[in-house]
């Protein structure tokens, strides 16, 4: 019979693969990403996002992509060409960014006209342009528009899908490699959609089994609370990390995340409504944070939107120190 060395003799040489995390200044969407002490999103990855529509994915993704490196590019491959470039800026702006976002051009001159050139053509793009030194972090939205060469030359039927979910799994697989031998930490995001018929257990990502490859973080956002139409006012949104490779693996860990339309992610809020989750805060007509008052709700909402931001800091002090799962 083998025998079996016990775990003090074994030596295990080799750094293998540096993992950095970016804690977002979410408490409880920081912690579900928590491992070994660390919190936040990893870095060194390819993300997928998905969700149904007006669920803050893409305000997400543009105010994560802000903080990898708020001087840095953001090369955004915007397959629907449906991106309002003033909200975009908006939104990075609010988190920090000092940056430049690059809305890739994805057309090309063919017998004097201009036309879109196929999207697996420009997966190699993408992956160029995210092994460039000063892009730090790329979104692709989404998933849904992508088509490949073959299919603008002929109808395929349903082996068309297929041949999506093998160029994207193919082009998932060298982003992941790329990211993890760069310099400096990156991160590539997926958006995707919930199935509209599977009530949000499906994909519509090309070959449905694709989900599997196409990243090593895979994140499901919803609204949960919403006084207005979706897409219309203020909302509060729940996140399930459904995949983690890099640092552990979670089962259906989750944090909480306010928008506000035309502003992007509001910390603040996001604080209080933590708070509230965690027992720690009332949400009536005043905020009590410990039996300490902080003011009225409305008046909390309008100093994030003027960015008075630092009038949230004793909420992110006392949420610091807390340790919930």
């Amino acid at each position: 019979m083998t025998e079996v060395k016990p775990l003090d003799d074994i030596m295990v040489i080799g750094d293998g693969y540096p993992v950095a995390r970016l804690p977002l200044g979410l408490y409880s969407f920081d912690k579900a990403f928590e491992f070994r002490g660390q919190i936040g999103m990893p870095l060194r990855s390819v993300v997928e996002l998905y969700g149904p529509s007006h669920s803050g994915k893409t305000t997400l993704s543009l105010d994560i992509a802000s903080r990898v490196n708020p001087e840095g590019t953001i090369w955004y491959a915007d397959l629907e060409g449906t991106l309002d470039k003033a909200y975009a800026a908006e939104v990075a702006r609010t988190a920090g960014f000092r940056g430049i976002i690059r809305i890739a051009d994805y057309t090309t001159e063919k017998k004097g006209k201009v036309v879109m050139r196929p999207h697996e053509a420009q997966f190699q793009d993408v992956i160029n342009a995210m092994m460039l030194p000063e892009v730090q972090a790329g979104i692709l939205d989404s998933v849904g528009a992508f088509f490949t060469i073959v299919e603008a030359g002929k109808d395929l039927g349903e082996r068309s899908m297929g041949q999506r979910a093998k160029t994207i799994a193919d082009a998932s697989r060298w982003l992941m490699a790329g990211l993890r031998v760069v310099e400096d930490p990156k991160l590539f995001i997926y958006i995707n959609h919930t199935h509209p018929n599977i009530g949000g257990r499906g994909f519509i990502t090309p070959g449905g089994e694709t989900k599997t490859y196409i990243s090593n973080t895979r994140i499901w956002i919803r609204v949960v609370d919403s006084d207005r139409p979706s897409g219309t006012g203020n909302f509060l949104a729940e996140a399930r990390i459904q995949k983690l490779k890099q640092g552990g693996t979670h089962a259906d860990r989750k944090g909480w995340i306010y928008f506000i339309p035309g502003y992007g992610v509001a910390r603040g809020m996001t604080a209080i409504f933590d708070c509230n989750k965690f027992g720690l805060a009332d949400l009536g007509a005043v905020v009590k944070l410990n039996g300490e008052s902080y003011g009225r709700l409305g008046t909390l909402v309008e100093a994030e939107m003027n960015g008075e931001h630092e009038v949230f800091e004793p909420f992110h002090d006392a949420l610091k120190g807390l340790n919930h799962d």
